[in-house]
């Protein structure tokens, strides 16, 4: 039978040990990159989890590109030919420029891209955007402001619904407005709806966010 890319990647992950593995989220997390995944979209996560979080994000030829890209860079070179000859066995194979055969690779749409802007600019749409949340909700907290428009924004994206907005608008202060929004009101729109958060802050209170660290 057929191997999917989420076997075909949890399988090489796994492949890989728990040292390199381990190297190979700490990758992810570079803090040396301009855009980077948060520690906490990672964090406690196993090779199942990891293979999901980088298909969700990509095309199943660019998870497997950006996979094999990670395991060369940590010299994780054997289990990169592997992963490699099993996903070709299994009819997939990696955009340009993770090292494949030129005459079975995908073109890449943006050769000039480099593996760690491929990874890390998706990721931020969503995991890092919401991990970004969770790990600064005491300063978001202490420093909201312009909460009303936050929650417009909110509102219109459907996130929250009327009887949220009303609720949560009726509260007497900015603090008390951004502790119940991400508390109880984002709980079930879960890390889609922390990430709308992500961006109506950027938009509405951008100072606050880049002296917290948003990148």
């Amino acid at each position: 039978m057929a191997k999917t890319m989420f076997d075909l990647l949890e399988g090489a992950l796994e492949d890989l040990g728990a040292e390199k593995f381990k190297k190979f989220i700490s990758k992810m997390t570079d803090p040396g990159l301009e855009t980077r995944v948060a520690k906490g979209a990672v964090e406690g996560k196993d090779c199942g989890d990891i293979a999901n979080l980088l298909i969700e994000h990509f095309t199943e030829s660019r998870a497997l590109e950006i996979t094999l890209q990670i395991m060369r860079n940590i010299k994780a070179n054997q289990t990169a030919e592997n992963l490699e000859k099993e996903a070709a066995a299994n009819g997939f194979s990696p955009s340009a420029g993770a090292g494949g055969s030129a005459g079975t690779a995908t073109p890449n749409p943006n050769p000039a891209s480099t593996w760690s802007d491929l990874i890390f600019s998706s990721l931020l749409d969503v995991s890092d955007k919401a991990a970004f949340i969770d790990d600064k909700f005491v300063e978001l907290v202490e420093k909201a402001t312009s909460m009303n428009a936050v929650l417009d924004i909110l509102l219109s994206k459907k996130v929250i619904n009327d009887e949220q907005y009303n609720d949560i608008g009726s509260e007497r202060t900015e603090q008390q407005k951004m502790r119940r929004l991400i508390r109880e009101a984002l709980k079930a729109s879960g890390a889609s709806g922390k990430a709308v958060l992500y961006d109506a802050l950027m938009d509405k209170q951008p100072y606050m966010m880049k002296d917290l660290g948003a990148p």
